[in-house]
């Protein structure tokens, strides 16, 4: 990186000499001449993070600044020694989804060790958890959302942290941990959004334990929630495109038992028919890529899909003898 660009980068001027009352002391320069440089680049680093925010309606940009603050922190170097630095570099590299995904999980892991409790160590360790819940490393997302907790004082943060917490619970097969990890998601829930989620991860994680009444009855209750548009995106969580399923086809699987559940509380056998049509799609669509991946629920899925055929081919039977 050349001179006039690690300036630019920085927010310094190119002409040196410039004061700043910040600056290490002449005698700190003289043991670590590169001090002034480091404290400036994490300084403008954390700049572009926070920057970055503001810049999500523009994935390149977005990515960009991160990408950016990345670079400042490495160009540096010695990111080893300042716990701070490291976590920062790792959430920069996660939230640009950089292909160094496993790398930032070690920097994130390695630094808050060293770090004070405050809402930045809390935030990182959900960062952490979310990015070991997509690369399937469950229980190092479960470690991750745990310690998360213990510095989480929002409901709402409680709730969405507990939640995600019970998918990684849920997806190592730890079902009874999961259901309590969502009945707390629902308990602690204060917007109408995190509720809604809540319900459909206990939902789901009860249906898959073997409880299907009170599954689809969660199910039933989180579907009830609608939400105004403007503010929300949707009506429906569900149909949030920026929500990430993990994994993707998961919202499949929510969506068919929301279908069933609508058969089940359907006016007419015209309505029935075209909610457990709308059922048997999901499901398929679930199956299809849940094959391929050897999913741990496959087997509800197959079952439930036969479940919506029989109950498709008996309404047409009574239609014919009416």
């Amino acid at each position: 990186m050349t001179r006039r660009l690690l300036a630019v980068l920085l927010g310094l001027p190119l002409v040196a000499g410039t004061a700043q009352a910040a600056e290490p002391t002449l005698w700190q320069r003289a043991r670590d001449p590169g001090a002034t440089m480091r404290e400036r680049a994490r300084l403008r680093a954390e700049q572009l993070f926070d920057q970055a925010g503001d810049a999500r309606s523009d994935p390149e940009l977005f990515r960009q600044l991160l990408l950016g603050g990345a670079s400042l922190l490495e160009v540096v170097g010695d990111v080893a020694r300042d716990p701070w630095r490291a976590v920062l570099l790792g959430r920069l590299l996660l939230e640009a989804e950089s292909e160094r995904k496993q790398q930032a999980m070690q920097l994130i892991e390695g630094g808050l060790s060293g770090l004070p409790d405050s809402e930045f160590k809390r935030q990182a360790w959900f960062d952490l958890g979310v990015a070991a819940l997509r690369s399937r490393q469950y229980s190092r997302a479960e470690r991750a959302f745990s310690a998360g907790l213990a510095l989480t004082w929002d409901l709402d943060d409680r709730s969405i942290t507990h939640r995600n917490r019970g998918r990684s619970r849920m997806l190592a097969g730890q079902l009874t941990a999961a259901v309590g990890d969502y009945r707390a998601a629902v308990a602690l829930a204060r917007s109408s959004d995190t509720l809604a989620l809540g319900r459909f991860g206990l939902g789901v994680a009860l249906e898959r334990s073997g409880d299907y009444p009170q599954g689809m009855q969660e199910i039933a209750r989180a579907a009830a929630i609608r939400l105004p548009v403007p503010p929300y995106p949707a009506e429906s969580v569900l149909d949030w495109s920026e929500l990430i399923w993990t994994p993707d086809y998961e919202v499949f699987y929510v969506k068919a038992l929301v279908a069933m559940s609508d058969a089940a509380q359907a006016s007419s056998r015209e309505q029935e028919a075209e909610a457990y049509a709308e059922a048997l799609r999901g499901w398929e669509l679930y199956s299809a890529s849940a094959a391929q991946d050897r999913a741990p629920f496959q087997s509800n899925a197959l079952r439930h899909q036969k479940r919506c055929r029989e109950a498709l081919q008996r309404l047409e039977r009574s239609r014919r003898v009416r």
